[in-house]
Parts: C-alpha cells; sequence; structure tokens
C-alpha cells in the first residue's frame, strides 16, 4: 500500500511527549530503578476514578489477596466480555490512560471489561504476576455466562502476560478466547536485539535502558528464553484469532514483526496492522491512526473484520 502522511495531531502528540520528558523518566542511573518505582506507584495507584463510576457499572472485588475490577457498560450487555491485561513494565499501576481505553471500549461496544489489578515489581516477578492473573481470570471466567464471547486485550509488558495466559488456559483444556488482540506487544524479554536501539530513537514514550533494567528485575533468574516469560517461543497453536498493532516509531516494534514471524512459521493465522510513524501504544490516543487502529479492534472484537488467512497480514501505511 502507499504510504500516507502522518496526522498533525499525531506529530503533535508526539512533539507533546517529548516535551513532557516522560521518556526522560524511565532513563535510569544505576540504583534509580528502586527509587523511581516507590515514587511512581505513590502516584500513580489502582483506585478506579470516580467518573468511571458515574459512567458504568463498576464492581470492584479482592479474593485470596487478589483483586479483579468488572466494568459493564450501562447499556444492554452484547455478551461480548473482555479481560484486558494493562501494560506498563510490570511496575505501573492501572492508571489514567488505561482507564481511559477502557472506559472507550466498554463504551463503544456496549460490553463488560475485566481488569485484574495484579501485584508489581519490586515485590512480584513475572511469576508472581502471571499466578494473580490466572487466578483472576479463572474466577471470573466461571461467572460469565456460558454463551459468553470471551475476548482477551493486551497492551505492552501486559502483553506477554495475556498471551501466556491464553497458551496455558488452552493446554489445561479451557476454550480458548475469541479474539487475542495485542497492542504494541512485548513478548520477549531478550533486549539483545540490535534493532530496539534504532526504533527507540523515534519513540517519545519508553527507551531500551528501561526495558532492560525491567527485564532483569521481572523474568526470574533472569531466564529470558523461558517460554513462560518470553511467550514468543512458547505453542502459539489454538490461542485464538490472534491480532497484532504496532507502530514503525514503538521501540518494541521488532518484537510485533517477531511475533508476525513466529506465526507465520508455526502456520497460525494473524491479523497484523503496522501503521507508519506511530509509537507505543498508540491506539490509546485519540489521534486519526489511533483512532483508526481502535475502530479495527472493535470489528475484531463484533466479528465484522476479515479472519486472518493464512500467512496473510495487513500493514496499514
Amino acid at each position: 500500500m502507499n504510504s500516507v502522511e502522518e496526522s498533525s495531531r499525531s506529530r503533535a502528540v508526539k512533539w507533546l511527549l517529548r516535551l513532557s520528558g516522560v521518556k526522560a523518566l524511565t532513563e535510569w542511573t544505576d540504583g534509580d530503578i528502586l527509587s523511581w518505582i516507590i515514587k511512581r506507584q505513590l502516584v500513580w495507584d489502582a483506585t478506579v476514578p470516580h467518573w468511571l463510576t458515574q459512567r458504568h457499572e463498576v464492581t470492584d472485588t479482592t479474593k485470596d489477596g487478589i483483586r479483579t475490577v468488572r466494568i459493564a457498560a450501562s447499556k444492554e450487555n452484547n455478551k461480548q466480555y473482555l479481560y484486558y491485561v494493562h501494560g506498563g513494565g510490570f511496575l505501573m499501576e492501572m492508571y489514567f490512560l488505561y482507564w481511559l481505553f477502557a472506559d472507550r471500549i466498554t463504551s463503544s461496544l456496549g460490553a463488560e471489561l475485566a481488569v485484574p489489578i495484579y501485584p508489581l515489581l519490586p515485590e512480584a516477578n513475572m511469576e508472581v504476576c502471571f499466578q494473580a492473573i490466572l487466578a483472576s481470570y479463572q474466577r471470573w471466567y466461571k461467572t460469565i455466562p456460558k454463551d459468553a464471547m470471551i475476548h482477551i486485550i493486551a497492551d505492552s509488558s501486559g502483553c506477554s502476560l495475556a498471551l501466556r495466559l491464553a497458551q496455558e488456559t488452552v493446554a489445561s483444556g479451557v476454550p480458548a478466547p475469541e479474539n487475542l488482540i495485542l497492542i504494541s506487544p512485548w513478548v520477549d524479554m531478550n533486549i539483545s536485539d540490535k534493532r530496539l536501539d534504532i526504533y527507540e530513537q523515534d519513540d517519545p514514550f519508553i527507551s531500551v535502558e528501561a526495558l532492560r533494567e525491567c527485564a532483569a528485575m521481572a523474568v526470574p533468574n533472569q531466564d529470558y528464553d523461558d517460554p513462560r516469560y518470553s511467550p514468543l517461543y512458547g505453542n502459539l497453536s489454538g490461542i485464538g484469532r490472534l491480532s497484532v498493532f504496532t507502530g514503525t516509531a514503538d521501540t518494541l516494534y521488532p518484537n510485533a514483526l517477531a511475533l508476525r514471524n513466529q506465526a507465520t512459521l508455526a502456520h497460525v493465522p494473524i491479523n497484523y496492522y503496522e501503521h507508519n510513524g506511530m509509537f507505543h501504544i498508540y491506539p490509546h490516543f485519540l489521534v486519526a491512526e489511533g483512532r483508526q487502529a481502535f475502530a479495527m479492534i472493535k470489528k475484531i472484537i463484533m466479528g465484522k473484520a476479515p479472519d486472518p488467512q493464512g500467512r496473510g497480514f495487513t500493514i496499514i501505511r
């Protein structure tokens, strides 16, 4: 397809993100990461925003130390049930940008969405995070209607947890979700790919150093090739219809390419959506390209998007 010019709003958002210094916040020096985590978690807690409770029916429950927030659209549910695993490098809570995304997708679909509030670094590594999510998902699954259409959606580091969730639930005999939708996926904890440094130059959000530090703390014994922590290397068969959204100005763009290639080699159908010049988790932003991706996510969930055909994929230029 012919390239199209990046929208002016997208360029403005990238400029504002750079101006805000959000990326610089994750460019730590040795020893700074723990103090950074503690400060940010004190500010960005996982409290459900008051405005969200005014717009939807919100249920916030904790059982055996595992918290799950369920957000139900005020209008009649159309049998679409979403399970959303947020990102944040295993150290950021479910903060305002994620709540806004949860609100948008719940409202636009008339669906119910569940959000696991999982433990974070430094107290919890990836295994602890995953076991909490697995327990949350299993309890949630038992409470929804038998004819429910289940979709797992995740972004950034949450994609590694969500992909493993799909892999392990299928292996245990639980039906696969209808769709597994991964936005700006981080599914390989190895930070040795030199292409990451190339794409980092255009990403206003995340640095390679941040990824490296988070992976070192999050992965048990720093076993980065273990498919439990780098599910890119796990079994991709039978995990539901796989859709990936990425941009060419995303530090983690090489991860999306690797996932597409792994799916192709395994003959696993994949809907692959790539936006030229787009940054990390761009579908969460109200720019033209983000709106286009968000509209496609809605179509996928509602069963109105083309099914993946063989090894084919879509590139949105």
